[in-house]
């Protein structure tokens, strides 16, 4: 890597990662805001339109866009072919998505469905649209523009969507939001680059990217399935109300889980990728990331099992309440998630990504059944069936790391232990001693950082020297911040 790409590497990093937080805390406000404008419902019916949307974008893109990215050279025939194929592909969608509408409400037994279906159809043709221009910014690393660009649309669309709700457009405030997103990306995306489509098509030029994308859309199709398995499932089984509580509850514990995984593995697969064939530092380092990623993720969904009623309460109103009770059993599978991607994240280090195919998609297939035999049992044995998957998950996850890399299984399992004990011990007191059965702001606030001084003080008193690993990553920073502020002040 020369030392100029190196350089725009860490810029686009930084700015990708400032993108995302700053969607992740827009997004959190808009939607406590909506929280109490809509009914569970309105955003159970979204969720599911939100379902039909995601399978649709992805046969817009179809691994196309990791085929241009990744090719040394593009020529215009490419790129013009390409582009009026995502336009046919875009009308296709939108097409079928419009005539199928009535059979899709049919299937969830919900009349109000199709016209949303309807309406919502109108982003497959936006989406691909953008597609083209979104490729180009991505070669040029120009991830500046592009987390800009997100921000931006993330706040107007979200002050357009809750002028709407408190209009009175109800669900269709929702659906608005998305095709007024679409519509401000392409339009921004297309300003800022200068390539322009020529009238010609050739399939024979495309033929070698989609072969590649070939692979990639059948990955993509299995994981979007079994991501959103749960929610078609809660929809048709139950009502569209339950997918809106379900919901509300997988995306506030989403909050943490979405930004500490993606967030380690964007920072441990490049430096585990660096050392891959020194066996010796790789498990070294592969262990402190499932203890830090454990000690950030068990101490959260601790505090989210343990206040999911007054956090529920307090940030999305009472008419939200069902969520608490998902959000506590949510909880417990999340301890193990994020650890399980970094187990997954190992053999992509190790260059074994034929291997994590076959067995993310056995993984898959086993998760699907379980959930379609707990489903028949009722909503909380479903919501213990997501714990029991995980769980599964993780073993096997640490089991195939031992069997395919030599790792030993116990380290793995007490990197994670050593956080999690701790927790469940002082977690079982509070809930059998001190916490009251109803809403209570002030035992919140009065346990919370009680809860919190014990658990690290704990955990740094078993594990030292992960303290001393901590300590030493933060020290240099505080000492430039203070160096900084000095100069300023």
């Amino acid at each position: 890597m020369s030392d100029n790409l190196g350089a725009r590497s860490t810029i686009a990093f930084g700015w990708a990662l400032g993108g995302q937080f700053s969607n992740q805390i827009i997004g959190f406000v808009i939607t406590l805001v909506l929280a109490r404008l809509l009914t569970p419902e309105e955003f159970g019916l979204a969720s599911l339109v939100m379902v039909v949307n995601l399978f649709g974008q992805i046969f817009i893109d179809a691994g196309i866009s990791s085929g241009l990215i990744r090719k040394k050279e593009l020529n215009n025939t490419e790129l013009s072919s390409f582009f009026f194929l995502n336009i046919f592909v875009g009308l296709l969608l939108m097409f079928l998505v419009y005539v199928t509408s009535a059979y899709i409400a049919l299937l969830f037994e919900s009349e109000s469905l199709r016209p949303l279906l309807q309406l919502s159809s109108l982003q497959f043709f936006i989406s691909s649209l953008g597609l083209m221009p979104m490729i180009f910014l991505k070669r040029d690393i120009n991830f500046r523009f592009l987390s800009q660009l997100d921000v931006g649309i993330n706040v107007s669309s979200g002050i357009i969507t809750i002028l709407l709700a408190y209009g009175g457009f109800g669900v269709y405030s929702l659906i608005f939001r998305s095709i007024i997103s679409g519509i401000l990306n392409a339009s921004f995306l297309w300003r800022q680059t200068s390539w322009r489509p020529s009238w010609v098509f050739s399939y024979e030029s495309i033929k070698p990217t989609l072969n590649y994308s070939t692979g990639i859309l059948g990955l993509e199709i299995v994981g979007t399935l079994f991501d959103n398995f749960s929610t078609i499932l809660i929809g048709k089984v139950f009502s569209v109300s339950t997918v809106g509580i379900y919901n509300r509850a997988a995306n506030t514990r989403g909050l943490v889980l979405k930004n500490f995984g993606p967030l380690f593995n964007k920072v441990f697969f490049p430096v585990l990728s660096k050392i891959q064939d020194d066996e010796v530092r790789l498990q070294s380092y592969y262990l402190k990331a499932i203890q830090m990623v454990s000690l950030l993720v068990v101490f959260a969904m601790a505090m989210l099992f343990l206040f999911s009623d007054t956090l529920i309460y307090y940030l999305y109103g009472k008419q939200w309440m069902g969520s608490a009770p998902m959000l506590k059993i949510l909880a417990i599978a999340g301890l193990v998630l994020p650890i399980s991607n970094i187990n997954l994240n190992l053999f992509m280090v190790k260059g074994k990504s034929r291997f994590l195919m076959g067995f993310t998609m056995g993984k898959n297939i086993f998760g699907t059944v379980v959930m379609l035999v707990a489903i028949k049992f009722g909503m909380t044995y479903f919501l213990y069936s997501l714990v029991c998957i995980a769980y599964i998950f993780f073993f096997l996850n640490i089991f195939v790391v031992y069997k395919k890399l030599n790792f030993p299984i116990q380290p793995q399992i007490t990197a994670f232990t050593s956080k999690l004990i701790p927790a469940l011990i002082l977690v079982s007191l509070i809930e059998l001693f001190i916490l009251p059965n109803e809403v209570s702001l002030t035992y919140t606030l009065l346990i919370a950082p009680i809860f919190s001084s014990l658990y690290f003080v704990i955990v740094f008193l078993i594990d030292k020297e992960l303290y001393f690993l901590i300590k030493n990553m933060i020290t240099p920073k505080f000492i430039q911040l203070k160096a900084k502020l000095s100069r300023l002040f």
